[in-house]
């Protein structure tokens, strides 16, 4: 079994000096941390009712684990409540269940670890709240142009390792980093950022999510859509309106 570099998860804990144009964005923590509870509520109650979607549940190689049901995401707020469900299309759950099969028979003891599937209007707007007047604003969609996750057609994921380990991708998930994802990746690795070892652990789960019919953005190692974002939009509507 080819082993793959395991790592724990500190948000942002990489930093360059201030005139580095490589340096990290950490945006500013709220004084008063909150819980979106009675937003996130409501919305589930909604889509569980939707025909086209699903809960993603009994996927035996697939753990969930979203940073954004903490207050240990780049917001810091919990802005799912601690609530750990997560919710997809039926067409997108059906891909990410292939995901998951074709996995198990790469690495068995490995499994996908869930960071995000399904997000409301609610929540984007939280998320993009964090950034707002920032030269990094347009690291997250605002909810009037539509995050594919508003569709469910997208989900952030990642490896664990036979240990239970999250597999090193050079970056945490949610990071600003320039070399998040594919499109930074040669540059990091030409100024030592990133390790061959961390482009290979990405290419990994680039060609499990990939067979399974998933698409990698470019920007971030952990975000796949389920179809052309393009697509989505003209196929797909927004089920739920956007937050006032």
């Amino acid at each position: 079994m080819r082993k793959l570099i395991s790592c724990t998860v500190v948000l942002f804990s990489v930093t360059f000096s201030q005139n580095d144009t490589l340096s990290l964005f950490v945006p500013q923590k709220p004084a008063k941390p909150l819980m979106f509870c009675t937003a996130q509520k409501e919305w589930i109650a909604k889509v569980e009712n939707f025909e086209d979607w699903e809960e993603v549940k009994g996927i035996k190689n697939l753990v969930i684990r979203m940073p954004y049901a903490t207050f240990d995401n780049f917001t810091g707020h919990n802005i799912y409540c601690g609530i750990q469900r997560a919710f997809l299309h039926r067409n997108a759950m059906q891909k990410l269940k292939w995901a998951a099969a074709i996995l198990k028979n790469r690495e068995p003891d490995y499994k996908l670890v869930l960071f995000d599937a399904a997000r409301s209007n609610h929540a984007q707007e939280v998320l993009r709240a964090a950034v707002r007047g920032t030269p990094w604003q347009s690291f997250v969609a605002a909810p009037q142009n539509g995050s594919i996750h508003a569709y469910g057609m997208a989900v952030d994921i990642g490896l664990l390792d036979e240990n239970g380990e999250l597999v090193d991708m050079g970056l945490p998930y949610d990071s600003f980093a320039f070399y998040a994802g594919r499109s930074g990746e040669k540059r990091a690795l030409e100024q030592g950022l990133l390790t061959e070892t961390h482009i290979k652990n990405r290419e990994f789960l680039r060609q499990i999510m990939g067979q399974g019919g998933w698409i990698n953005l470019l920007s971030e190692w952990w975000h796949f859509n389920a179809a052309p974002g393009d697509s989505i939009r003209v196929r797909y509507s927004q089920p739920l309106p956007l937050p006032q």
